[in-house]
């Protein structure tokens, strides 16, 4: 598998595209000077030059490479028992000037700035070029800005809707309302839709391979259509993507979207691409992997640790559900081993075994003490003597295992690993999801049933689990609703803050979070969390963009 290249030409220079530090504004990278650009943007050569430059913006080390991290806000995973969210009455904590949410505001404003100058520009006269490349260029700068924005607005709600190349201080704009920024997203994607190629177009072709396909625009039409609740909607959307364009399927093995070799497959809609190298890679790896005494990493900080919570969403082979309970806690070395109860009405299921013959995603997303997933993960990264215990997750016993890829993982900036945006299965379960509000639910199981029907997982399926549980679920639309929330965690847990986001869209964050967070948690020195303000559903308008541009409100709740 190759992955394109992105070549900058000097023109990014001159435009002050060069990559910024997470300590930069969104601003700091706003192009001031555009004499010599007037000059430059007239060949296919040169937008596809600067059409790279906005994925480049992707890919910027220690910037959004580090928002799968987001889930570790849910209960379903940790970092340290002063981690996000766990309660202090924020998210993140009320302090407007938290490093993330600066980092991603900023790098996200980053992909904006460089669409809108192709998008100025790509139409003016003079500008020489195949009718088949303008369209797929200014399709891809569309999906590319409307990707930001998607997130930018469901993160931090009315944000500055910058939709022209400017001048710096012509940029210093009160936020626009959240309903406005979502009406252009979706005339923006219903543009880019009728310009991007099929991704079919893309597959066996290095130089294309990873760019944005109209699937991938569809793709992210349908999921701003569930997340407003236009269900009608978002059924046709996804409907044409899943039974009409017909351009993607599932992976048989799971584990192959998460290994660098085996990218960019038919399930891929939409990845941010890495090389390894120094700063050429992403750095979710290092600081999600386990720590050193671990053999898997050379440089793991262990800051993603999924729960027991989180594990017990995983039912047996057979499809009886799993509950666990706190017991006890011990002193390890410098972290801790833990002692649960564990019970299941499955007859095969064993207390000292509780891990196996468990629905196989579980090894394949969660590090545990004994996992089968030892022998695939040396095989897969060519290393002898990797291990896993209790003690080496510093936090919950556990850590993740999705993007973790051995040796390569040798210091921050240098995974060679894609980061997966949107891909099918997504798609299918958004579509389950919408199928479901519209009280379709025997056609919403049908979806959910492919998804945990893949080849190398083979769970069963809703009509069995119902003659397994003695219970009806299919004709059931709050039990469904409630499986096909369980089936998104644990398809799509610590990919790209799935997790964390669906919580928030279906406003269940705010109890779960409450419910979780009992007083000495799995025996810490925490007090019950009690209540949780959801003013702190949005992210706090970072102080440093508040102090470049005074027009900047604050959200309600932060300082």
């Amino acid at each position: 598998m190759n992955k394109f290249k992105y070549t900058i030409a000097l023109v990014v220079l001159f435009m002050a595209m060069s990559q910024q530090s997470c300590k930069k504004g969104f601003l700091d990278s706003y192009p001031k000077n555009s004499l010599s650009a007037e000059t430059f943007y007239k060949t296919e050569a040169d937008f596809t030059n600067a059409v790279n430059g906005i994925y480049d913006a992707l890919q910027a080390d220690r910037e959004l490479s580090f928002f799968p991290m987001a889930d570790i806000a849910t209960p379903f995973a940790g970092f340290g028992e002063n981690r996000f969210g766990q309660y202090d009455n924020g998210i993140f904590g009320i302090n407007a000037g938290w490093t993330m949410g600066q980092t991603l505001w900023a790098a996200w404003y980053k992909v904006v700035f460089r669409a809108n100058v192709v998008l100025d520009r790509i139409d003016a006269d003079g500008v020489t070029m195949t009718a088949k490349a303008h369209d797929r260029l200014k399709g891809e700068a569309l999906f590319l800005r409307s990707l930001a924005y998607f997130y930018l607005t469901y993160l931090y709600g009315d944000v500055p809707l910058i939709l022209k190349e400017q001048k710096y201080e012509e940029a210093l704009v009160p936020r626009n309302p959240k309903a406005e920024i979502v009406t252009r997203l979706i005339a923006d994607l219903k543009q880019a839709e009728v310009l991007l190629p099929s991704v079919t177009e893309y597959r066996n072709t290095k130089p294309l391979l990873g760019r944005a396909s109209r699937g991938a625009a569809k793709s992210l039409l349908g999921k701003i259509y569930v997340y407003e609740k236009k269900w009608p909607e978002a059924e046709a959307k996804l409907n044409e993507v899943i039974n009409v364009d017909k351009d993607y399927d599932l992976e048989p093995k799971f584990l192959d979207l998460f290994w660098p070799s085996t990218e960019n497959g038919k399930e891929s809609i939409f990845e941010i691409q890495y090389h390894g190298g120094v700063k050429e890679g992403n750095s979710y790896v290092r600081f999600a992997a386990p720590n050193t005494l671990s053999q898997i990493s050379t440089a793991g900080f262990g800051y993603v640790t999924p729960t027991e919570s989180y594990t017990d969403l995983f039912e047996t082979t057979t499809g009886y559900t799993v509950g666990s309970t706190f017991v006890s806690r011990t002193a390890s070395g410098p972290a801790y081993r833990f002692k649960f109860n564990y019970q299941s009405a499955d007859p095969a299921f064993n207390q000292a075994q509780p891990y196996a013959n468990r629905d196989p995603r579980l090894a394949w997303t969660v590090w545990y003490e004994n996992t089968p997933y030892i022998a695939e993960f040396q095989s897969r990264a060519g290393q002898t003597g990797v291990k896993y215990l209790q003690e080496y997750s510093g936090d919950n016993g556990h850590n993740t295992v999705k993007y973790i890829i051995g040796k390569l993982d040798l210091t921050a900036g240098d995974s060679p690993g894609n980061m997966i945006v949107i891909r099918y299965a997504d798609v299918l379960l958004l579509y389950a999801e919408t199928l479901i509000e519209l009280n379709r639910t025997a056609d919403a199981a049908v979806y959910i049933n492919k998804v945990r029907q893949r080849p190398s997982v083979m769970m069963p399926t809703l009509q069995t689990l119902q003659t397994v549980r003695g219970e009806a679920i299919i004709s059931d639309q709050a039990k469904m609703r409630k499986f096909l929330r369980e089936e998104r965690y644990r398809e799509l847990a610590f990919e790209w803050g799935h997790m964390y986001m669906d919580q928030i869209r279906w406003d269940v964050f705010a109890d779960e979070m409450v419910k979780y967070w009992t007083a000495n948690k799995n025996g810490g020195t925490n007090p019950a969390l009690g209540t949780f303000d959801k003013r702190h559903y949005l992210w706090p308008i970072p102080a440093e963009e508040r102090t470049r541009n005074p027009q900047l409100s604050q959200n309600d709740g932060y300082n």
